[in-house]
């Protein structure tokens, strides 16, 4: 780049350190800067310490981060109860918004099918009962060598396509409700009913109930809609500058309700609104929280404790001011993706490579060479930093001792 660009780049720099009587000549980034209490205090550089806690008597980190989003059920939340048989609606049990158990009764069919099939479980039952006696005689008639072995054979193989006959049919009057109790009562009293009875096949609520008594229902018609039990979902809402604060397991509270646990962060964040959307999880089942309802949930995390782990798992990291962050200039000495903080010391101030990220109101954490009451500068950073790039009182490189 040409001297006078560079010169240009940097009017605000020279004006600055020119009102201060500090001499003005090129030369390499410095990491020590050298500066008298006059020339500090001339500059109005102010400082502030470093700290192991955030401001406010210990404050959990992250506690000013407020995040809205919409209460959702998770997917297999939702349930339905519907007609297995077409028939007619001979009573209903239950009414809408109340808490059901799984197997509860929730209404009553008449059904001319729900017979059928009674019967045609009885006849499979019953044929597979004689297929299994005669494969019995048989064996004992083999074994006595009056009987050849296709017989034996035959009988064998009719005994097994009867039980797989009745099996199908037990399947079919079990998918309709009835229970092992019941099927042995059927069998043992064979004692047809034409009512059938629809169960709840979960703990929940009724949301819905879109048939009433005396209505005709086809097979596979829905007869009730059902909110399983179980804990909620929030689709959360994040800005850009919160994204930075989040991960997967950090807990949320909704006032005066639930806890949540992030569960999930897109990596994605919308053109249109700059944010990018959230999962999280409710932690208990708290009746507080309903679907569809808007709620905000704020950012709960541990303060940063000394010698420590952080809240981002950073051991020894101190928390400082957002504005003590400056970042390289991007030459031979200042990467432009760099952090820096300017310490405090006997001789003037330190350029301090630093790893941050922000702790939210107005502090970041950082971790690099510096501790928890190191005085890291606040004000005067146009000063410091004018004098970083070789425009002020003379300075250290790397590796080498003051001149």
């Amino acid at each position: 780049m040409p001297a006078s660009s560079h010169l240009n780049r940097c009017q605000p720099c020279w004006t600055i350190l020119a009102l201060l009587g500090w001499p003005l000549w090129s030369a390499a980034a410095p990491q020590q800067l050298h500066l008298s209490p006059q020339q500090i205090s001339r500059a109005g550089i102010a400082t502030t310490p470093a700290v192991t806690t955030l401001p406010g008597e210990g404050a959990p980190a992250g506690n000013d981060q407020y995040l809205s989003g919409t209460v959702v059920a998770p997917p297999g939340a939702g349930a339905v109860a519907s007609a297995v048989l077409e028939g007619t609606v001979q009573q209903v049990h239950v009414t809408p918004l109340q808490q059901v158990r799984a197997g509860m009764p929730m209404l009553t069919l008449y059904s001319q099918s729900w017979l059928e099939w009674q019967r045609a479980y009885l006849e499979k039952s019953s044929a597979a009962r004689l297929a299994h006696a005669r494969l019995a005689r048989d064996e004992g008639l083999y074994g006595d060598g009056i009987i050849a072995r296709a017989r034996l054979d035959e009988s064998g193989d009719a005994a097994q396509l009867a039980t797989l006959a009745a099996s199908e049919r037990e399947q079919a009057l079990r998918s309709a409700g009835l229970d092992g109790v019941a099927l042995r009562r059927l069998r043992e009293q064979r004692t047809l009913s034409p009512l059938l009875t629809v169960r709840a096949s979960r703990a929940g609520t009724v949301l819905a109930l879109p048939v009433e008594a005396g209505q005709h229902v086809e097979a596979g018609a829905l007869l009730a809609r059902l909110a399983a039990s179980g804990p909620l979902w929030v689709q959360l809402q994040a800005t850009r500058a919160q994204l930075p604060l989040l991960r997967v397991g950090d807990l949320l509270q909704v006032d005066g309700c639930a806890k949540l646990r992030v569960t999930a962060i897109s990596p994605v964040v919308d053109a249109a609104t700059q944010s990018a959307q959230l999962r999280a999880q409710q932690v208990g089942q708290e009746p507080c929280l309903k679907v569809n309802a808007f709620v905000e949930a704020r950012l709960l995390r541990p303060a940063q404790q000394a010698g420590g782990v952080g809240w981002v798992g950073w051991v020894g990291g101190v928390a400082v001011p957002a504005v003590a962050l400056v970042r390289g200039t991007g030459d031979a000495r200042q990467d432009s993706q760099q952090d820096y903080v300017f310490v405090a010391n006997a001789r003037g101030f330190a350029v301090t490579p630093v790893q941050a990220t922000p702790a939210g109101g107005g502090m970041a954490w950082v971790r690099g060479a510096l501790s928890a009451g190191d005085a890291v500068a606040v004000r005067g950073l146009a000063a410091l930093k004018g004098s970083w790039s070789g425009l002020g009182p003379a300075s250290d490189a790397p590796g080498q001792g003051a001149k």
